[in-house]
């Protein structure tokens, strides 16, 4: 794989930190603001005023809220594991499988002195989460349950 250790784990952070981000956003959403006009995916999305209401008799709590960004932050890890594997070639997507040919991620501008990675993406995905948790700071709230 033409990837260097450190752009590798470059993405592997930023990939950690934007479904924590994004778990933390989307609650915030649903919970404090009660604003549900975020949603972006698929893109007529929306929810029905049936839907607004129930999501409304959510009390604003911090186990409910820990609870929510728990269960996003799994549904958004769960794909981008997905998604690493297809990039890694242990897996074939789903559909249009009889046409792929795989795909690569490599170093834009390969530096011959940088250390290569040699793991696969999927591996350090998860793997990677304990250094982004370090580099994250306190928070107040965290998405496992290591107690430290």
């Amino acid at each position: 794989m033409e990837l260097s250790n450190n752009n590798a784990l470059a993405l592997m952070l930023d990939l950690n930190q934007d479904i924590e981000e994004y778990a933390e956003a989307t609650v915030k959403n649903i919970i404090e603001d009660k604003n549900f006009d975020f949603l972006t995916y698929p893109p007529n999305s929306g929810l029905t005023d049936l839907e607004k209401q129930e999501l409304n008799k959510l009390d604003n709590n911090e186990h409910l809220k820990n609870a929510l960004r728990k269960v996003i932050a799994d549904n958004s890890a769960g794909i981008v594991f997905n998604m690493l594997n297809i990039i890694d070639g242990t897996t074939d997507p789903k559909l249009m499988y009889d046409e792929w040919t795989g795909i690569k991620l490599i170093d834009q501008d390969l530096n011959e002195d940088a250390d290569e990675f040699q793991d696969m993406l999927h591996d350090s995905f998860y793997e990677s989460y304990w250094k982004w948790r370090e580099l994250r700071g306190d928070k107040n709230w965290k998405l496992d349950t290591y107690e430290e």
